[in-house]
């Protein structure tokens, strides 16, 4: 019963979530030339020359937040940038080796892989769908632990089809099968997002909405501050670290804080375990967070992101992850046909109650 209800929210979570493991490579079939670079032997510019070229290529935006893909240098930077006098997010690449735009400012909603990851952890539907797929993620690990204690002695039988028996018998071995191959899987995504969703939910109802920055209309830092000095500077707060993201002031007073962690991180570290701060007037130092010197705990949600989306291993990794994605829609539609055929079968004679039992 709860493989019927919970069945078409994990069929639609299922079918995001492996398109969104592929969101990069999709993104470069569909926009090669907003997505993909060519390398130079001068290597990249400096950040301040990339940041002016985009207050050139975009007037009247803020940088409000610089991604690098430190992993593949001929992917494009990722910019968010926020129109003056508004809250609105903004999204556009840049050619880091040779400070071009290459694509003008989109609403970072109308992205594929926000589209994606809205469907996948939302259901568009904002806190109630926060909540929604996060129950759903518990119903996934239920039905992980509950198909393995029916299916305990699945050894026996494991890879037994019967391709010429009826269709309920097919779909019970195929449900069999896909179910224990992919148990492991289902236990680690369904935790993982429930973990997310939940605690995001729980966060919300306990502190309530916070209200959002007033729009600002002007540059939030000055033009002579050293941004490219600063992945440096962060160094020298946490020994080896590794940028892959900058989030610039988005409101009067706002810091800048770079994201990372390690250049020599284990491959289940997220790669926005660690923080360093700065003042966005000054560039004085404000603070750091090693995940080094965090807690057990700590340490195991920041291994959350990887564990859950797979990108830690390159394409071999991310096609496991895909297909594990898959299989809780597989396993949907082969529950929902045992529950069909099983409907439709007459029930055996001799099994009626006698009256008034």
């Amino acid at each position: 019963m709860v493989g019927l209800v919970a069945g078409l929210g994990l069929l639609v979570i299922g079918l995001t979530g492996s398109l969104l493991v592929f969101h990069e490579e999709i993104d470069a079939l569909l926009n090669p030339g907003e997505t993909r670079v060519e390398p130079t032997a001068a290597g990249r510019r400096s950040l301040d020359e990339l940041v002016a070229a985009v207050e050139a290529a975009a007037p009247g935006h803020a940088v409000t937040g610089w991604s690098f893909h430190r992993d593949d240098p001929a992917a494009a930077d990722g910019v968010f940038v926020m129109p003056f006098g508004t809250r609105e997010w903004h999204y556009l690449t840049v050619d880091p080796y040779r400070a071009e735009v290459l694509s003008e400012p989109t609403d970072h909603e109308a992205t594929l892989k926000h589209w994606l990851l809205s469907l996948h952890m939302e259901f568009f539907v904002h806190e109630v769908g926060l909540a929604v797929v996060g129950l759903l993620g518990v119903a996934l690990c239920f039905l992980g632990l509950s198909g393995l204690w029916i299916y305990r002695r699945f050894w026996r039988s494991l890879f037994r089809l019967r391709w010429k028996s009826s269709l309920r018998m097919l779909s019970g071995d195929l449900h069999r099968m896909v179910g224990v191959f992919s148990v492991g899987f289902n236990l680690l995504l369904g935790f993982t997002g429930a973990y997310w969703n939940l605690t995001h939910v729980v966060d919300d109802w306990a502190t309530g909405h916070e209200e959002e920055p007033p729009p600002f209309h002007a540059k939030l830092f000055p033009a002579g501050l050293d941004l490219a000095a600063m992945p440096q500077w962060a160094r020298q707060h946490i020994d080896g670290f590794e940028t892959h993201y900058i989030s610039f002031p988005w409101e009067p007073g706002g810091p800048f804080t770079l994201w990372g962690r390690h250049e020599r991180a284990a491959w289940f570290r997220s790669p926005y375990g660690s923080q360093v701060a700065f003042d966005s007037q000054t560039g004085a130092f404000l603070n750091a967070h090693d995940l080094a010197d965090a807690g057990a705990w700590s340490q195991v949600v920041d291994a959350f992101e990887p564990l859950h989306f797979g990108n830690f291993g390159g394409l071999a990794s991310k096609f496991a992850w895909s297909a594990a994605g898959l299989a809780p829609a597989l396993l949907c539609l082969s529950g929902m046909s045992i529950w069909w055929q099983r409907r439709r079968s007459p029930r055996p004679a001799g099994r009626e109650e006698a009256p008034g039992r």
